[in-house]
Protein backbone atom coordinates (compact mmCIF):
# COMPACT_ATOMS: atom_id res chain seq x y z
CA UNK A 1 0.00 0.00 0.00
CA UNK A 2 1.31 3.31 -0.86
CA UNK A 3 -0.16 6.77 -0.13
CA UNK A 4 -0.61 9.07 -3.45
CA UNK A 5 -0.70 12.70 -3.89
CA UNK A 6 -1.57 14.11 -6.90
CA UNK A 7 -3.16 17.04 -8.35
CA UNK A 8 -5.74 16.88 -11.05
CA UNK A 9 -6.72 19.50 -13.38
CA UNK A 10 -9.58 19.86 -15.35
CA UNK A 11 -9.20 21.16 -19.29
CA UNK A 12 -11.35 21.63 -21.68
CA UNK A 13 -10.95 19.34 -24.97
CA UNK A 14 -10.56 21.51 -27.48
CA UNK A 15 -7.66 23.19 -25.52
CA UNK A 16 -6.00 19.19 -25.28
CA UNK A 17 -3.71 19.79 -28.39
CA UNK A 18 -2.30 23.34 -26.67
CA UNK A 19 -1.35 21.09 -23.39
CA UNK A 20 0.28 18.81 -25.38
CA UNK A 21 2.16 21.01 -27.61
CA UNK A 22 3.35 22.26 -24.08
CA UNK A 23 4.31 18.68 -22.76
CA UNK A 24 6.18 18.15 -25.63
CA UNK A 25 7.98 21.07 -25.19
CA UNK A 26 8.99 20.58 -21.88
CA UNK A 27 10.85 16.99 -22.41
CA UNK A 28 10.55 13.56 -23.65
CA UNK A 29 7.07 12.19 -23.81
CA UNK A 30 5.92 9.05 -23.62
CA UNK A 31 2.61 8.36 -25.06
CA UNK A 32 0.52 5.42 -23.44
CA UNK A 33 -2.70 3.63 -24.59
CA UNK A 34 -4.73 2.62 -21.57
CA UNK A 35 -7.95 0.76 -21.48
CA UNK A 36 -9.21 0.73 -17.59
CA UNK A 37 -12.16 -1.80 -17.11
CA UNK A 38 -13.96 -0.55 -13.64
CA UNK A 39 -16.04 -3.52 -11.47
CA UNK A 40 -18.87 -2.62 -8.95
CA UNK A 41 -21.70 -4.68 -8.08
CA UNK A 42 -25.48 -3.88 -9.78
CA UNK A 43 -26.19 -1.62 -6.46
CA UNK A 44 -22.84 0.23 -6.52
CA UNK A 45 -21.59 -0.93 -3.21
CA UNK A 46 -18.13 -0.08 -3.82
CA UNK A 47 -18.77 3.22 -5.04
CA UNK A 48 -21.09 4.17 -2.34
CA UNK A 49 -18.52 3.13 -0.07
CA UNK A 50 -15.88 5.48 -1.63
CA UNK A 51 -13.70 2.94 -3.43
CA UNK A 52 -13.18 2.12 -7.04
CA UNK A 53 -11.95 -1.09 -8.23
CA UNK A 54 -10.36 -1.50 -12.06
CA UNK A 55 -8.53 -3.49 -13.90
CA UNK A 56 -5.76 -1.75 -16.15
CA UNK A 57 -4.16 -2.18 -19.33
CA UNK A 58 -1.05 -0.10 -20.23
CA UNK A 59 0.47 -1.25 -23.08
CA UNK A 60 2.40 -3.26 -21.56
CA UNK A 61 0.36 -5.32 -18.84
CA UNK A 62 -2.49 -5.75 -16.89
CA UNK A 63 -2.70 -4.12 -13.34
CA UNK A 64 -5.43 -4.38 -10.85
CA UNK A 65 -5.70 -0.97 -8.85
CA UNK A 66 -8.23 -0.75 -5.97
CA UNK A 67 -8.34 3.32 -4.59
CA UNK A 68 -10.02 4.20 -1.42
CA UNK A 69 -10.79 8.07 -1.55
CA UNK A 70 -9.58 9.96 1.41
CA UNK A 71 -9.18 13.87 1.99
CA UNK A 72 -9.94 15.43 -1.24
CA UNK A 73 -9.23 19.33 -1.77
CA UNK A 74 -11.30 20.00 -4.53
CA UNK A 75 -8.35 18.42 -7.28
CA UNK A 76 -5.07 18.01 -4.60
CA UNK A 77 -5.94 14.02 -3.85
CA UNK A 78 -4.44 12.55 -0.70
CA UNK A 79 -5.52 8.41 -0.91
CA UNK A 80 -4.31 5.25 -0.29
CA UNK A 81 -4.00 2.92 -2.82
CA UNK A 82 -3.48 -1.02 -3.67
CA UNK A 83 -2.06 -2.26 -6.84
CA UNK A 84 -1.02 -5.60 -8.24
CA UNK A 85 -0.05 -6.98 -11.65
CA UNK A 86 -2.65 -9.70 -12.79
CA UNK A 87 -2.27 -11.96 -16.08
CA UNK A 88 -5.95 -10.37 -17.50
CA UNK A 89 -9.02 -7.93 -17.47
CA UNK A 90 -10.75 -10.61 -14.79
CA UNK A 91 -10.43 -9.94 -11.30
CA UNK A 92 -8.16 -11.47 -8.93
CA UNK A 93 -9.19 -11.30 -5.76
CA UNK A 94 -6.92 -12.51 -3.12
CA UNK A 95 -5.58 -12.30 0.36
CA UNK A 96 -3.18 -9.51 -0.36
CA UNK A 97 -6.31 -7.07 -1.77
CA UNK A 98 -8.44 -5.30 1.05
CA UNK A 99 -11.71 -6.87 -0.55
CA UNK A 100 -10.75 -10.27 0.81
CA UNK A 101 -12.88 -8.58 3.68
CA UNK A 102 -15.85 -7.51 1.73
CA UNK A 103 -18.89 -10.19 1.91
CA UNK A 104 -19.36 -12.82 -0.05
CA UNK A 105 -22.46 -11.71 -1.66
CA UNK A 106 -20.70 -7.98 -2.37
CA UNK A 107 -17.55 -10.26 -3.70
CA UNK A 108 -20.13 -12.63 -6.29
CA UNK A 109 -21.92 -9.57 -7.34
CA UNK A 110 -18.90 -7.71 -8.95
CA UNK A 111 -19.08 -7.35 -12.75
CA UNK A 112 -17.85 -4.44 -15.24
CA UNK A 113 -19.58 -1.23 -15.26
CA UNK A 114 -17.68 0.73 -17.48
CA UNK A 115 -14.68 1.43 -19.63
CA UNK A 116 -12.87 4.14 -19.72
CA UNK A 117 -9.98 4.59 -23.23
CA UNK A 118 -7.48 7.02 -22.42
CA UNK A 119 -4.42 8.36 -24.69
CA UNK A 120 -1.51 9.10 -21.88
CA UNK A 121 1.17 11.61 -22.31
CA UNK A 122 3.96 11.31 -19.79
CA UNK A 123 6.32 13.33 -18.63
CA UNK A 124 9.27 13.84 -16.31
CA UNK A 125 9.51 17.23 -14.81
CA UNK A 126 12.01 18.27 -12.28
CA UNK A 127 11.67 22.04 -10.44
CA UNK A 128 13.39 23.41 -7.64
CA UNK A 129 15.02 19.84 -6.26
CA UNK A 130 11.06 18.50 -6.44
CA UNK A 131 10.28 15.60 -9.19
CA UNK A 132 7.06 15.70 -10.37
CA UNK A 133 5.53 13.19 -12.97
CA UNK A 134 2.62 15.14 -15.09
CA UNK A 135 0.55 12.96 -17.15
CA UNK A 136 -1.86 14.69 -19.46
CA UNK A 137 -5.29 12.33 -20.79
CA UNK A 138 -7.35 12.71 -23.39
CA UNK A 139 -10.06 9.93 -23.59
CA UNK A 140 -13.90 9.16 -23.52
CA UNK A 141 -15.70 6.97 -20.68
CA UNK A 142 -17.97 4.35 -21.86
CA UNK A 143 -20.71 2.97 -20.37
CA UNK A 144 -23.71 0.85 -22.33
CA UNK A 145 -24.66 3.27 -24.99
CA UNK A 146 -23.59 6.30 -23.52
CA UNK A 147 -19.90 8.09 -24.51
CA UNK A 148 -18.79 11.19 -22.60
CA UNK A 149 -15.24 13.06 -23.44
CA UNK A 150 -12.63 14.43 -21.63
CA UNK A 151 -9.16 15.72 -21.07
CA UNK A 152 -7.43 16.28 -17.45
CA UNK A 153 -3.87 16.71 -16.14
CA UNK A 154 -2.65 15.04 -13.57
CA UNK A 155 0.42 15.63 -11.48
CA UNK A 156 1.97 13.52 -8.42
CA UNK A 157 4.49 14.44 -6.35
CA UNK A 158 7.57 11.75 -6.69
CA UNK A 159 9.57 13.99 -4.36
CA UNK A 160 9.91 17.61 -2.85
CA UNK A 161 7.79 20.27 -1.43
CA UNK A 162 4.05 20.15 -2.64
CA UNK A 163 3.80 23.68 -3.44
CA UNK A 164 6.11 22.95 -6.73
CA UNK A 165 2.68 20.97 -7.71
CA UNK A 166 0.99 24.22 -7.47
CA UNK A 167 3.48 26.15 -9.47
CA UNK A 168 3.56 24.12 -12.07
CA UNK A 169 -0.53 24.08 -12.26
CA UNK A 170 0.05 27.74 -12.85
CA UNK A 171 2.44 27.02 -15.61
CA UNK A 172 -0.30 24.79 -17.18
CA UNK A 173 -3.26 27.51 -16.70
CA UNK A 174 -1.40 29.59 -18.72
CA UNK A 175 -0.93 27.66 -21.70
CA UNK A 176 -4.54 26.24 -21.88
CA UNK A 177 -7.35 27.46 -19.31
CA UNK A 178 -7.47 24.33 -16.20
CA UNK A 179 -9.72 24.45 -13.29
CA UNK A 180 -9.51 22.10 -10.18
CA UNK A 181 -10.59 18.47 -11.05
CA UNK A 182 -12.77 16.97 -8.71
CA UNK A 183 -14.40 13.98 -10.47
CA UNK A 184 -12.10 11.04 -10.81
CA UNK A 185 -12.12 8.52 -13.62
CA UNK A 186 -14.41 6.32 -11.37
CA UNK A 187 -16.66 8.96 -10.73
CA UNK A 188 -16.97 9.92 -14.29
CA UNK A 189 -18.49 6.35 -15.30
CA UNK A 190 -20.63 5.93 -11.90
CA UNK A 191 -22.17 9.98 -13.37
CA UNK A 192 -22.43 8.60 -17.09
CA UNK A 193 -24.56 6.08 -15.77
CA UNK A 194 -26.89 8.05 -13.98
CA UNK A 195 -29.31 11.04 -14.37
CA UNK A 196 -27.89 13.90 -15.75
CA UNK A 197 -27.76 16.51 -12.07
CA UNK A 198 -29.47 20.07 -11.99
CA UNK A 199 -27.15 20.69 -9.27
CA UNK A 200 -25.06 18.80 -6.10
CA UNK A 201 -25.55 19.39 -2.78
CA UNK A 202 -22.95 19.16 0.43
CA UNK A 203 -21.63 15.66 0.91
CA UNK A 204 -22.10 14.53 4.33
CA UNK A 205 -18.21 15.24 6.14
CA UNK A 206 -16.98 12.31 7.17
CA UNK A 207 -15.32 13.07 10.58
CA UNK A 208 -15.20 10.98 14.24
CA UNK A 209 -13.68 12.13 17.24
CA UNK A 210 -10.45 10.68 17.17
CA UNK A 211 -9.84 13.74 14.52
CA UNK A 212 -7.75 16.74 15.15
CA UNK A 213 -9.24 20.38 15.00
CA UNK A 214 -6.88 20.59 11.88
CA UNK A 215 -8.59 16.96 10.32
CA UNK A 216 -11.79 18.20 10.35
CA UNK A 217 -10.89 22.19 9.18
CA UNK A 218 -9.00 20.25 5.69
CA UNK A 219 -12.16 18.14 5.37
CA UNK A 220 -14.76 20.09 5.79
CA UNK A 221 -12.84 23.25 3.79
CA UNK A 222 -12.28 20.24 0.98
CA UNK A 223 -15.83 19.53 0.81
CA UNK A 224 -16.90 23.13 0.22
CA UNK A 225 -14.54 23.27 -2.70
CA UNK A 226 -15.93 19.97 -4.00
CA UNK A 227 -19.64 21.08 -3.95
CA UNK A 228 -18.77 24.75 -5.61
CA UNK A 229 -16.29 23.27 -8.49
CA UNK A 230 -18.75 20.35 -9.23
CA UNK A 231 -22.07 23.12 -9.57
CA UNK A 232 -19.48 25.27 -11.16
CA UNK A 233 -19.12 23.00 -14.29
CA UNK A 234 -22.55 23.21 -14.53
CA UNK A 235 -22.95 26.37 -14.37
CA UNK A 236 -20.11 26.41 -17.39
CA UNK A 237 -22.62 24.54 -19.73
CA UNK A 238 -25.80 26.02 -18.91
CA UNK A 239 -28.12 27.71 -17.24
CA UNK A 240 -28.87 26.35 -14.14
CA UNK A 241 -30.71 28.23 -11.02
CA UNK A 242 -30.24 24.95 -8.88
CA UNK A 243 -26.55 24.78 -9.44
CA UNK A 244 -26.07 28.29 -9.54
CA UNK A 245 -28.14 28.93 -5.98
CA UNK A 246 -25.81 25.63 -4.56
CA UNK A 247 -22.31 27.44 -6.04
CA UNK A 248 -23.13 29.95 -3.78
CA UNK A 249 -24.33 28.12 -0.94
CA UNK A 250 -20.50 26.49 -0.91
CA UNK A 251 -18.75 29.83 -1.30
CA UNK A 252 -21.04 30.70 2.04
CA UNK A 253 -20.22 27.71 3.62
CA UNK A 254 -16.23 28.14 3.12
CA UNK A 255 -16.40 31.46 4.32
CA UNK A 256 -18.43 30.44 7.51
CA UNK A 257 -15.77 27.01 7.66
CA UNK A 258 -12.69 29.52 8.08
CA UNK A 259 -14.69 31.96 10.25
CA UNK A 260 -15.33 28.94 12.57
CA UNK A 261 -12.11 27.47 12.66
CA UNK A 262 -10.35 31.49 12.80
CA UNK A 263 -8.10 30.36 15.44
CA UNK A 264 -6.44 27.84 13.73
CA UNK A 265 -6.70 29.18 10.41
CA UNK A 266 -5.38 32.81 10.39
CA UNK A 267 -2.06 33.24 8.39
CA UNK A 268 -0.67 35.89 5.45
CA UNK A 269 -3.02 34.34 2.89
CA UNK A 270 -6.35 33.65 4.73
CA UNK A 271 -7.95 37.27 4.68
CA UNK A 272 -7.40 37.56 0.79
CA UNK A 273 -9.05 34.49 0.36
CA UNK A 274 -12.09 35.47 2.38
CA UNK A 275 -12.27 38.39 0.55
CA UNK A 276 -12.06 36.94 -2.98
CA UNK A 277 -14.73 34.49 -1.44
CA UNK A 278 -17.03 37.29 -1.26
CA UNK A 279 -16.40 38.77 -4.69
CA UNK A 280 -17.19 35.71 -6.37
CA UNK A 281 -20.51 34.84 -3.89
CA UNK A 282 -21.48 38.70 -4.97
CA UNK A 283 -20.73 38.38 -8.89
CA UNK A 284 -23.15 35.57 -8.71
CA UNK A 285 -25.70 37.23 -6.43
CA UNK A 286 -27.60 39.09 -9.61
CA UNK A 287 -28.61 36.41 -10.99
CA UNK A 288 -29.81 34.81 -8.09
CA UNK A 289 -31.67 37.44 -6.88
CA UNK A 290 -33.38 37.28 -10.26
CA UNK A 291 -34.24 33.56 -9.94
CA UNK A 292 -35.74 34.71 -6.75
CA UNK A 293 -37.67 36.95 -7.84
CA UNK A 294 -38.98 35.14 -11.03
CA UNK A 295 -40.46 32.09 -8.68
CA UNK A 296 -42.56 34.78 -7.14
CA UNK A 297 -43.70 36.95 -9.90
CA UNK A 298 -47.93 37.19 -9.89
CA UNK A 299 -47.97 38.94 -13.71
CA UNK A 300 -46.94 37.26 -17.39
CA UNK A 301 -45.42 40.72 -17.85
CA UNK A 302 -42.96 40.72 -15.05
CA UNK A 303 -41.99 36.53 -15.73
CA UNK A 304 -40.95 37.84 -19.20
CA UNK A 305 -38.86 40.90 -18.26
CA UNK A 306 -37.16 38.91 -15.72
CA UNK A 307 -36.40 36.43 -18.08
CA UNK A 308 -34.67 38.74 -20.43
CA UNK A 309 -32.93 40.23 -17.77
CA UNK A 310 -31.58 36.80 -16.31
CA UNK A 311 -30.34 35.56 -19.51
CA UNK A 312 -28.18 38.50 -19.50
CA UNK A 313 -26.97 37.97 -15.90
CA UNK A 314 -26.11 34.54 -16.76
CA UNK A 315 -24.01 35.48 -19.51
CA UNK A 316 -21.86 37.82 -17.09
CA UNK A 317 -21.65 34.97 -14.43
CA UNK A 318 -20.47 32.17 -17.17
CA UNK A 319 -17.56 35.24 -18.15
CA UNK A 320 -17.09 35.60 -14.48
CA UNK A 321 -16.47 31.59 -14.30
CA UNK A 322 -14.36 31.98 -17.38
CA UNK A 323 -12.35 34.56 -16.08
CA UNK A 324 -8.67 33.66 -14.56
CA UNK A 325 -9.27 35.25 -11.35
CA UNK A 326 -12.07 32.80 -10.81
CA UNK A 327 -9.93 29.95 -11.42
CA UNK A 328 -6.68 31.31 -9.49
CA UNK A 329 -8.81 31.71 -6.48
CA UNK A 330 -9.83 27.68 -6.32
CA UNK A 331 -6.32 27.36 -6.73
CA UNK A 332 -5.27 29.21 -4.66
CA UNK A 333 -8.15 27.50 -2.31
CA UNK A 334 -6.33 24.31 -2.61
CA UNK A 335 -2.91 25.62 -2.02
CA UNK A 336 -3.94 26.98 1.00
CA UNK A 337 -5.78 23.36 2.46
CA UNK A 338 -2.76 21.53 1.53
CA UNK A 339 0.46 23.58 2.40
CA UNK A 340 -0.85 26.83 4.27
CA UNK A 341 1.45 28.72 6.82
CA UNK A 342 -1.91 28.07 9.42
CA UNK A 343 -0.28 24.24 9.36
CA UNK A 344 2.69 24.72 10.65
CA UNK A 345 2.57 28.18 12.99
CA UNK A 346 3.62 27.05 16.71
CA UNK A 347 1.28 29.66 18.35
CA UNK A 348 -1.37 27.03 16.86
CA UNK A 349 0.16 23.76 17.31
CA UNK A 350 -1.97 22.41 20.42
CA UNK A 351 -5.20 24.28 18.77
CA UNK A 352 -4.42 22.48 15.32
CA UNK A 353 -3.74 19.19 17.04
CA UNK A 354 -7.15 19.31 19.99
CA UNK A 355 -10.05 17.11 19.50
CA UNK A 356 -12.70 18.43 16.81
CA UNK A 357 -14.70 16.28 19.67
CA UNK A 358 -14.10 18.94 22.12
CA UNK A 359 -13.76 21.95 19.37
CA UNK A 360 -17.17 21.61 18.34
CA UNK A 361 -18.96 21.48 21.31
CA UNK A 362 -17.50 24.95 22.00
CA UNK A 363 -17.79 26.44 18.58
CA UNK A 364 -21.46 25.42 18.12
CA UNK A 365 -22.37 26.85 21.72
CA UNK A 366 -21.01 30.00 20.95
CA UNK A 367 -22.90 30.27 17.40
CA UNK A 368 -25.75 29.51 18.96
CA UNK A 369 -25.71 31.78 22.06
CA UNK A 370 -24.99 35.04 18.92
CA UNK A 371 -28.01 33.42 16.97
CA UNK A 372 -30.12 33.30 20.35
CA UNK A 373 -29.09 37.27 21.03
CA UNK A 374 -29.50 38.18 17.94
CA UNK A 375 -32.92 36.67 17.36
CA UNK A 376 -34.25 37.96 20.49
CA UNK A 377 -37.64 39.82 19.99
CA UNK A 378 -37.78 39.22 16.24
CA UNK A 379 -41.11 41.09 15.70
CA UNK A 380 -39.60 44.21 16.87
CA UNK A 381 -36.22 44.15 14.84
CA UNK A 382 -35.79 46.23 11.30
CA UNK A 383 -35.10 44.88 8.22
CA UNK A 384 -31.30 44.94 8.81
CA UNK A 385 -31.08 43.16 12.51
CA UNK A 386 -33.72 40.36 11.38
CA UNK A 387 -31.39 39.97 8.12
CA UNK A 388 -28.51 39.70 10.28
CA UNK A 389 -30.42 36.82 12.61
CA UNK A 390 -30.62 35.12 9.13
CA UNK A 391 -27.08 35.14 8.82
CA UNK A 392 -26.19 33.92 11.72
CA UNK A 393 -28.80 31.18 11.56
CA UNK A 394 -26.87 30.00 7.64
CA UNK A 395 -24.11 29.27 9.33
CA UNK A 396 -25.73 27.69 12.80
CA UNK A 397 -26.43 25.31 10.13
CA UNK A 398 -23.73 24.88 8.17
CA UNK A 399 -21.76 24.36 11.79
CA UNK A 400 -24.10 21.74 12.68
CA UNK A 401 -23.89 20.07 9.12
CA UNK A 402 -19.93 20.98 9.46
CA UNK A 403 -19.98 18.29 12.59
CA UNK A 404 -23.36 16.11 11.87
CA UNK A 405 -20.67 12.96 11.84
CA UNK A 406 -19.56 13.29 15.36
CA UNK A 407 -23.43 13.72 16.90
CA UNK A 408 -25.80 11.76 14.15
CA UNK A 409 -26.47 8.77 15.73
CA UNK A 410 -28.20 7.18 18.47
CA UNK A 411 -29.92 9.61 21.35
CA UNK A 412 -27.20 12.02 20.13
CA UNK A 413 -28.49 11.26 16.54
CA UNK A 414 -32.42 12.25 17.74
CA UNK A 415 -31.28 15.12 19.28
CA UNK A 416 -29.56 16.30 16.43
CA UNK A 417 -32.50 15.56 14.05
CA UNK A 418 -34.58 17.59 16.36
CA UNK A 419 -32.25 20.63 16.27
CA UNK A 420 -31.82 20.51 12.70
CA UNK A 421 -35.33 20.66 11.65
CA UNK A 422 -36.25 23.61 13.85
CA UNK A 423 -33.03 25.09 12.61
CA UNK A 424 -34.10 24.44 8.69
CA UNK A 425 -37.93 25.74 9.82
CA UNK A 426 -36.24 29.28 10.97
CA UNK A 427 -33.88 29.48 7.84
CA UNK A 428 -36.90 29.06 5.78
CA UNK A 429 -38.81 31.62 7.43
CA UNK A 430 -36.35 34.47 7.55
CA UNK A 431 -34.80 33.57 4.35
CA UNK A 432 -38.51 34.09 3.16
CA UNK A 433 -39.04 37.08 4.78
CA UNK A 434 -35.96 38.48 3.83
CA UNK A 435 -36.27 37.97 0.31
CA UNK A 436 -40.07 39.86 0.59
CA UNK A 437 -38.62 42.61 2.48
CA UNK A 438 -35.77 42.99 -0.23
CA UNK A 439 -37.98 42.67 -3.74
CA UNK A 440 -39.06 46.55 -3.86
CA UNK A 441 -35.32 47.40 -4.13
CA UNK A 442 -34.34 44.77 -6.16
CA UNK A 443 -37.40 45.60 -8.51
CA UNK A 444 -36.42 49.35 -9.10
CA UNK A 445 -33.28 48.33 -9.37
CA UNK A 446 -33.96 46.30 -12.49
CA UNK A 447 -36.42 48.94 -13.89
CA UNK A 448 -39.52 46.84 -12.81
CA UNK A 449 -40.80 49.04 -9.86
CA UNK A 450 -44.12 49.65 -11.98
CA UNK A 451 -44.42 46.11 -12.90
CA UNK A 452 -46.48 44.59 -9.78
CA UNK A 453 -48.84 46.40 -7.27
CA UNK A 454 -50.11 45.85 -3.98
CA UNK A 455 -49.11 46.23 -0.50
CA UNK A 456 -46.96 43.41 0.90
CA UNK A 457 -47.68 44.50 4.42
CA UNK A 458 -50.11 41.94 4.74
CA UNK A 459 -47.72 38.82 3.95
CA UNK A 460 -44.76 40.50 5.82
CA UNK A 461 -46.72 40.75 9.37
CA UNK A 462 -47.75 36.96 8.73
CA UNK A 463 -43.87 35.75 7.62
CA UNK A 464 -43.00 37.77 10.99
CA UNK A 465 -45.21 35.45 13.12
CA UNK A 466 -44.15 32.41 11.15
CA UNK A 467 -40.67 33.02 12.14
CA UNK A 468 -40.95 34.32 14.90
CA UNK A 469 -42.32 31.14 16.11
CA UNK A 470 -39.79 29.13 14.39
CA UNK A 471 -36.98 31.25 16.61
CA UNK A 472 -38.76 30.68 19.68
CA UNK A 473 -39.31 26.80 19.26
CA UNK A 474 -34.81 26.61 18.51
CA UNK A 475 -33.88 28.75 21.02
CA UNK A 476 -36.24 26.28 23.55
CA UNK A 477 -34.38 23.03 22.08
CA UNK A 478 -31.60 21.47 23.98
CA UNK A 479 -28.37 21.83 22.30
CA UNK A 480 -27.43 17.86 20.88
CA UNK A 481 -23.99 18.86 21.59
CA UNK A 482 -24.16 19.17 25.44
Amino acid sequence: MGEEAELKLQVAAEDAERLTDWAKAQGEVKTLPLRAIYFDTPGRALGKAGMSLRVRHDGTGWVQTIKANGQTSAGFFVRDEWEKPVSGPALQIGEDTPLIGLPPQTLNALEPIFEVLVERRVLQIARENTSIEAAIDSGEVVAEDRRSTFCEAELELKSGDSHALFSLAREIDAVAPARLGTVSKAERGQRLLEAVARSFKADPIPLSPSDTVEDAMRAIAAGCLRQYRLNEDILLRRRAPDALHQARVALRRLRSAISIFRDIAEDERSERLRDELKWLAGELGEARDLDVLFKTAHTDDLRQALMEESASSYEAVKQTLSDVRSRALMLDLAQWLATGGWRERSGNKDARNAKVSDFSAMALTKLFKRFKKQSAGLEKLSDAERHEARKLAKKLRYGTEFFAGLYASGRTGKRYEQFLKRLEAVQEALGDLNDLAARPMLLDRHGLADAEVGSQQGDMDELIRRAASACDALTGTRPFWK
